[in-house]
């Protein structure tokens, strides 16, 4: 039969090849020429400050485009994270809340600046931090909050600010999944304190690696250049922070010159990336939308993201009853490069164990210490240990968040045709559902 379903015996909806749509990064002969260009001149290195270097040319680039008046070129994101935190502060000792449902590479900086993590429950659709969980874990030893922005969807920025007013803490935010993404109208990165943005090649400005720090506060500017960026300092307006020059705080944090002629030249190419993958995604979006059992749900006014159709949700009663496992696996069948992103199928990179940082062993502890090594790496500035492990952030822990939820690509070339075609196979599952639940799930 012509439309029956490919997990039954089928020809698949989706026939396109896809990994043109989907490939990232995508470095044509531009980025390969700026980086022979440093080869042929003798110029890999960025031992001494100059305006008109690769490194300098980015920082412009990121400042002017995100608007904000500060910007530092790292290595890689974590680094700029660390600055970040050390620029507003953060020291041994001092408490740090973040959500533990995030990349490890999100709570590092923290241990890195001798602080305590302390981890927050999150929003069940929105998998970010939850404002009424942070304000409950606030203690006299408290200092900041790390906010995460995850593939696309800003925390609720207007609630974590007034927390964090009301407490006379900092804000650092993670934009390093989250370039593009605005928060009633102001782009991720440039809400808070001090940020991160990542250039590691998974990111939406990629350049193998490296990282950027963002901020507009002249003083959280000059106290993360005094960290790692030793060969500038003498260019700082603050004559406490100038004569710090020649000198840093226990890191080196200069970008590699090849990684910022990438960057440079992918910036050129940003807004137009931007704009294909917002296009796409809201294209798939409403292909998808007119499928009988799928919606998306309603986000906060103040989202505008290239990401924001990358979820979608179903309704199992419209759809036979069926599983979101059995749903997920007749959609592949089709073609459709969709996957679960519940809890229980997002793993902490390089491990087995869930997106759930609180209950790695580092944190929650195992037979053999491992909760030890944090604690003599942290040393005698800790005062009190948090509680970790299970039973401590309930929804974090819940393996089925977020719920009746399937996530998909997003394409980075223009993918009219290949939309089409992803209807087809949403079409095509929706309307033999009942049949999926008969065979798989009787």
């Amino acid at each position: 039969m012509k439309d029956q379903l490919t997990v039954f015996g089928g020809s698949p909806a989706i026939t396109l090849a896809q990994d043109e749509f989907t490939q990232w990064p995508i470095y044509p002969e531009t980025e390969a020429g700026s980086v022979a260009d440093l080869v042929r001149n003798h110029k890999l290195s960025s031992a001494h400050y100059n305006p008109d270097s690769p490194s300098a040319r980015l920082e412009r680039a990121f400042a002017s485009r995100w608007g904000v008046k500060y910007a530092l070129a790292h290595p890689n994101g974590t680094s700029a994270l660390q600055s970040a935190l050390f620029g507003v502060g953060v020291g041994p000792g001092d408490e740090v809340i973040l959500q533990s449902a995030t990349h490890p590479y999100s709570c590092v900086p923290i241990i890195g600046r001798g602080a305590v993590p302390v981890f927050a429950d999150v929003n069940p659709i929105t998998r970010l931090l939850d404002p009424s969980d942070v304000e409950r874990r606030i203690t006299s030893r408290t200092k900041a909050i790390l906010v995460v922005h995850w593939h696309g969807m800003p925390a609720d920025m207007d609630s974590l600010l007034k927390v964090a007013r009301c407490h006379d803490l900092k804000v650092v935010e993670d934009n390093c999944v989250s370039q593009g993404t605005l928060h009633r109208g102001r782009m991720c990165g440039t809400l808070a304190d001090g940020a991160a943005i990542s250039l590691q090649d998974g990111k939406l400005t990629s350049a193998g690696e490296g990282g950027i720090f963002l901020t507009n506060d002249p003083d959280v500017y000059q106290r993360a250049a005094i960290l790692g960026q030793h060969e500038r300092l003498k260019e700082l307006p603050d004559e406490k922070y100038r004569t710090v020059a020649g000198f840093c705080f226990g890191e080196k944090f200069r970008i590699a010159t090849v990684t910022a002629a990438i960057g440079l030249v992918q910036m050129q190419k940003w807004d137009e990336r931007m704009s294909v993958r917002k296009h796409n995604a809201e294209k798939l979006g409403q292909a998808i939308e007119e499928v009988g059992g799928f919606y998306f749900a309603e986000v906060p006014d103040y989202v505008e993201s290239p990401y924001l159709q990358g979820w979608v949700r179903f309704r199992p009663h419209e759809l036979g009853g069926v599983h979101r496992e059995t749903l997920i696996q007749a959609l592949q069948a089709e073609g459709a490069q969709v996957v679960n992103p519940a809890t229980r199928a997002s793993r902490i990179p390089h491990t087995d164990q869930i997106r759930a940082l609180h209950l790695h062993p580092v944190f929650a502890g195992n037979e053999v210490g491992a909760e030890e090594i944090l604690w003599d790496v942290l040393g005698s500035s800790v005062r009190q240990r948090p509680k970790y492990g299970p039973d401590t952030l309930p929804v974090t822990e819940d393996l089925e968040v977020p719920y009746d939820t399937i996530q998909l690509p997003s394409f980075t070339r223009p993918a009219d045709q290949l939309i089409a075609q992803y209807q087809q196979a949403f079409l095509k599952v929706a309307a033999q559902a009942d049949t999926l639940t008969k065979s798989y799930e009787s």
